[in-house]
């Protein structure tokens, strides 16, 4: 992929520091475009648990790639990839920058650098894994994949049926793992403007477990039972996001509220080591510089920062300012 005119800046770090929020002061002091690098904010209907821009915080400038999968539909690397890379040959185009936003690692590689073409997985042991799946559930199913991919099977949750049994069938059908599949960059890929958010361990523990039990209080719950009611089954690809696992068991009686909401913390806390993990990875593999977010700095602050080092690259690589660069003073 060649360089565009207009650098994109990807904005990515682990669930809870913040980005959506400092996302929108970017975009506006840049003149912007945000576009979605998280796997669950790809669907219609998961609002409440996703940190998903609410309607007016997308009003404020132009979204792409959010609520664009009905929860019954498998998200996919590749298939994001593929969507999204016509957004961004026309903002380039436009020399408009565009912003990515989001935690999904996979999801930013295969729209940056190409992934391995997985062949397709014959229908007896797509079919086989799957009644495995049902008949014993995704933690037997994890146990299998961590013996024939441990490395996949260290970066998903035990509980993640969906994801678990995609890497089985991957390597059952392949004799390879999936994981090693994606590995493989399929281009050269062009430099992009990397800053990944952090936040202090301790001060992002106690923000995520007050995220989730915000979760709940804001209606967590009664937005799945809504979408169960309009056909959505609890199996859905969808509902293995965080929160919606969590919700499901509270729907079916396998867990009270507070022992939900007590797993929730729990499994975003594995989640967000995960993605920092992923993270240092890819620190060397492309130029993505790390931003700790100070307990009393604003939105508008980090988002001035950055704005000062995206400009600051775009002279170093002699890319010419874009007209949507705004000087105007953050929040």
């Amino acid at each position: 992929m060649n360089e565009p005119r207009a650098l994109p800046f990807v904005l990515t770090g682990p669930t809870g520091t913040g980005k959506t929020a400092i996302a929108l002061e970017l975009a506006e002091r840049l003149g912007a475009a945000v576009l979605c690098a998280d796997s669950r904010q790809v669907y219609r209907g998961l609002d409440v648990a996703t940190g998903k821009p609410t309607p007016a915080e997308r009003a404020r400038v132009p979204h792409h790639g959010f609520d664009v999968l009905e929860p019954t539909e498998r998200a996919s690397a590749g298939g994001y990839a593929r969507a999204m890379r016509p957004v961004l040959e026309t903002l380039a185009r436009a020399e408009t920058p565009a912003l990515l936003v989001g935690g999904t690692g996979l999801y930013l590689r295969a729209l940056h650098a190409g992934l391995a073409e997985v062949p397709e997985i014959p229908a007896d042991v797509r079919n086989g894994v799957r009644a495995k799946l049902e008949g014993g559930g995704p933690e037997a199913l994890h146990a299998e994949l961590a013996l024939l991919d441990p490395e996949l099977a260290r970066r998903l949750q035990p509980r993640d049926g969906q994801r678990i049994a995609r890497g089985l069938e991957v390597v059952l059908a392949t004799g390879r793992p999936l994981s090693a599949w994606q590995a493989e960059d399929g281009e050269d890929p062009a430099p992009w403007f990397w800053v990944g958010l952090t936040r202090p361990r301790s001060e992002l523990t106690e923000a995520l477990a007050a995220r989730a039990r915000g979760f709940f209080a804001a209606g967590l719950l009664d937005e799945v039972r809504g979408l169960r009611e309009r056909g959505t089954p609890a199996d859905a690809p969808a509902f293995d996001a965080l929160g919606y696992r969590e919700a499901n068991d509270v729907l079916d009686g396998r867990l009270a509220q507070d022992d939900a909401v007590a797993e929730l913390v729990r499994h975003t806390v594995q989640y967000a080591k995960r993605q920092m993990t992923w993270l240092r990875g890819e620190a060397r593999r492309v130029e993505l510089s790390f931003r700790e977010i100070g307990v009393h700095e604003s939105p508008g602050q980090v988002a001035r920062e950055l704005a000062a080092r995206y400009e600051q690259a775009l002279t170093t690589r002699g890319i010419p300012r874009t007209t949507g660069l705004s000087g105007r003073v953050s929040r």
